[in-house]
């Protein structure tokens, strides 16, 4: 197995511990820190996560041109590119850290209405722990960009699962001691430290990385400049889409509703992770295929090869969730967070449209022409913000989520498939000619779940619901494989089973 599909494999391991975890985690956090301070970490993690886009679209530069100088076999560019980003990490490090003290001294205003003394005291505590925190992250941010450089998933991804598994046993056994918000803050702070220096350590005893400045590239200045611009521009919307409404929810609804905003938001942000997984090993891959002046044509087969795979997981989940998702969330967080469900559907159903294509962005990163995506993805955030904060007042979370679906709609689903066809010349007609194809399956699949779960067999409990969703998925996965996979999907799925000696 090479180390892109093992790096595609030990994601989808990471993400199944993540839910299994997850599954387990955020009910015993309730448990020991209740739903008051529950939402009191995950306001404080929305608002921090700001900080987190001051990575400038660094990373991604570093690997697309890192990347490019590899293929070519170029070690003085290599050595010069990490001396450059270097420099630049540590100045936005410094950044990171004084506007973090100018917002750290505005907490108490901006929550006077929202909060009481003692939970705002608490928030400024949790606030500097996780600015401490990104400090860490984007101070080593370099080193975690090379190894996906190199390819080397089996260990990046390995202590992506160390942290998986280690930090919530680690939570769990502080907070039977100190169970509150800032325990869990203080946890997470300390094992992202020991991990950065695990990351620093492999890529200089194991990858051999040398970090000398050879010369100032101003046309490699210009062309990093331009594309981690347009990556910075993205994650500051990105954080717009995903973080604002916890905060604007904050401020005018109180923590109880981040909390239920919240629950809905640690399921989409897994469902964008079944993506992720594949298409965010590809971009060392596709930098290649476009230094080597590989034909469009094959980035459209690619294109469209991982859209379908991608949909077939993501349909899964989406048409499961529809089904069974109300009775998840009962299960899974308990009473009072029945507004969940709705906020999840409204944002996972048009996200589905992004995320098919995501391999996308990676093709736009390696063009260097991220700056069309950048520019839309403004628009289409400034269009949430003013929706989203009117919806808000009136709907709640409801109203937050109508408005980031809609702007999803929008921008990542009518103007960058217009981008994608007319300018990249990706096959998009193609394209959706066979996901319509699939829709159709995965409809018949919904309607045969939903019926049966309402009519046939409505019970509740957890055996009854486990063993319908294992029903449903067998259902699912039979109904793919014969009425939707092509020959050479088929073909790859028997190369797996005979890999693992079931056929």
């Amino acid at each position: 197995m090479n180390q892109r599909k093992l790096g595609i494999f030990l994601s989808y391991l990471n993400i199944s511990i993540q839910v299994i975890i997850g599954f387990l985690y955020v009910p015993i956090l309730l448990h020991f820190i209740g739903k008051s301070e529950y939402g009191l970490y995950q306001l404080m993690g929305s608002l921090i996560a700001y900080f987190s886009i001051m990575d400038f679209g660094l990373s991604a530069a570093v690997i697309r041109f890192y990347a490019k100088y590899r293929a070519l076999k170029d070690n003085i560019g290599m050595e010069n590119i990490l001396a450059i980003s270097i420099r630049g990490y540590s100045a936005v490090t410094v950044l990171a850290l004084a506007v973090g003290g100018i917002c750290y001294g505005f907490l108490d205003i901006i929550f006077a209405e929202s909060m009481t003394l003692p939970e705002i005291n608490e928030a400024k505590q949790i606030f500097l722990l996780l600015l401490l925190n990104i400090v860490i992250t984007l101070s080593t941010m370099v080193f975690r960009s090379v190894i996906n450089a190199h390819e080397r998933f089996l260990f990046l991804k390995g202590m992506e699962t160390v942290q998986l598994v280690v930090q919530p046993i680690l939570v769990v056994l502080v907070l039977q001691h100190h169970p509150n918000a800032f325990s869990v803050a203080a946890v997470q702070t300390a094992l992202n430290l020991v991990l950065s220096g695990a990351r620093v350590y492999y890529c200089f005893h194991n990858l051999h990385i040398k970090i000398h400045f050879h010369y100032w590239n101003h046309e490699l200045f210009s062309e990093l400049k331009k594309l981690a611009l347009s990556i910075f521009a993205v994650s500051l919307i990105d954080q717009v889409f995903w973080k604002t409404n916890q905060i604007i929810l904050g401020i005018i609804s109180g923590t109880t509703a981040v909390a239920i905003y919240s629950i809905a938001s640690l399921i989409y942000m897994n469902y964008m992770a079944l993506s992720s997984a594949i298409s965010g090993v590809y971009l060392p891959h596709v930098t290649s295929m476009v230094a080597q002046k590989e034909p469009v044509g094959k980035l459209s087969e690619l294109f469209i090869q991982i859209g379908r795979w991608q949909y077939y997981l993501l349909a899964l989940v989406a048409t499961g969730f529809i089904i069974f998702g109300k009775q998840f969330i009962s299960l899974w967080a308990g009473p009072g967070f029945e507004d969940s469900y709705i906020i999840t559907l409204l944002i996972i159903i048009p996200f589905t449209v992004d995320l098919i294509q995501n391999i996308g962005l990676a093709i736009l990163q390696a063009m260097n022409r991220y700056d069309f995506r950048a520019r839309i993805y403004f628009l289409t955030g400034l269009l949430n913000l003013i929706i989203a904060i009117p919806l808000g007042v009136r709907y709640g979370g409801i109203g937050c989520a109508v408005a980031t679906g809609i702007s999803m709609v929008v921008g990542n689903g009518f103007i960058m498939n217009m981008y994608y066809a007319k300018e990249i010349h990706l096959a998009i007609a193609s394209f959706w000619k066979q996901i319509g194809k699939i829709s159709f399956i995965t409809f018949m699949c919904l309607v045969i779940g939903y019926w049966v779960n309402a009519y046939i067999w409505p019970y509740g409990g957890i055996y009854p619901f486990i063993l319908k969703v294992v029903m449903y998925t067998i259902l699912y996965v039979v109904m793919i494989y014969f009425f939707a996979m092509n020959l050479s999907e088929r073909e790859k799925v028997h190369a797996v089973f005979h890999k693992l000696h079931i056929s």
